[in-house]
């Protein structure tokens, strides 16, 4: 983890949950909507071409073959098995997440064919043939225990601690507003045995405010509007600070050897939260570190690990003391 530098400027940033609109959910959406989000989970941008051209094309690439019946019926379909909506369970999407986190212990934000081109050329040396659900299919039975994706339906509560990474830095005299912050998460969550979000995974946060430190002991300001996390099998999580996520990061630079003037003190728990950092260049470095936490309790679908896999993820978590609330 990278230490923030410390000086005499105040740098603040406010962290907001909120809901992004491109996670929102796809019920009251038309099913060109649907189509075109279908279009980007699997291939990253909308497929040229009729309406019709482009359905025939993905039913070709998902089922092997071309369905009859109306439109909206088999846009549906696709998106049930396709898992670009929220909440898409034992999608393909999900299947290749689940044999990705098994080979790398990470899941990288991408199109699911390209994802599926790079795993089957790491698995079998070339990309594979045939319908996307064969493909899926195989890699499940090649690559994870016993051949087979075993899923429950679990709550991620509200309070369970996130640890998070800056993947661009935040600096009061040059990030402007508008700025997209992208966000990884950077180690898994587990809720017992259940694999619920996969380290890799990604949101971002909008810079909504900036304000440059100046003379007299101006302090600078960042005010970041922070979205929901995707949970594995698609459902939104919403991200807060809340008093053991305080207590974590003070714990956590304390852990490090923070000095006292580069100390991070979380302001107001709940959907605000403000970190000071004291430094010279009132500057957050990117690959900086640091806790929030679930907003709501959420239900999601988790991928079941074996028992040794899951004691080792957790043998893996650092140990983080709390200190007492002063």
């Amino acid at each position: 983890m990278k230490k923030i530098v410390a000086a005499a400027t105040t740098i603040t940033i406010i962290l907001v949950a909120v809901i992004s609109p491109i996670f929102a959910d796809s019920r009251g959406q038309t099913f060109l909507e649907d189509l075109e989000n279908i279009e980007i989970s699997l291939y990253g941008e909308r497929l040229p071409g009729a309406i019709v051209d482009r359905l025939e094309q993905i039913e070709k690439d998902i089922f092997g073959e071309v369905y009859t019946g109306p439109v909206i019926n088999r846009v549906s379909r696709i998106s049930a098995v396709a898992g670009s909506a929220s909440g898409g369970k034992v999608s393909v999407a999900y299947k290749l997440a689940s044999v990705e986190w098994f080979l790398r212990g990470r899941v990288i934000p991408e199109p699911v064919m390209t994802k599926l081109n790079k795993i089957e050329t790491i698995v079998l040396g070339e990309p594979g043939m045939g319908s996307l659900m064969t493909r899926v299919d195989y890699l499940l039975a090649v690559c994870l225990p016993d051949g087979t994706l075993k899923t429950e339906d679990i709550i991620i509560p509200q309070g369970q601690p996130v640890l998070i990474k800056l993947l661009k830095k935040l600096d009061s005299s040059s990030t402007q507003k508008g700025y997209k912050a992208e966000i990884e998460i950077a180690k898994d969550i587990l809720i017992d045995n259940q694999l619920v979000v996969a380290k890799g995974s990604r949101t971002h946060g909008i810079v909504t405010e900036v304000t440059p430190a100046g003379r007299l002991g101006r302090d600078g300001k960042i005010t970041l509007e922070l979205q929901g996390i995707k949970a594995l099998d698609g459902t939104v999580v919403p991200l807060v600070f809340d008093e053991k996520t305080r207590r974590l990061n003070e714990s956590l630079q304390w852990a490090i050897g923070a000095g006292l003037a580069g100390f991070i003190v979380f302001g107001p728990v709940g959907a605000l939260g403000a970190v000071f950092v004291h430094g010279k260049d009132a500057i957050i470095p990117e690959g900086t570190e640091l806790y929030v936490a679930t907003g709501a309790d959420v239900r999601v679908h988790g991928m079941t690990l074996p028992a040794d896999v899951a004691v080792e993820l957790i043998k893996d978590m650092p140990v983080v003391e709390i200190k007492p609330v002063k």
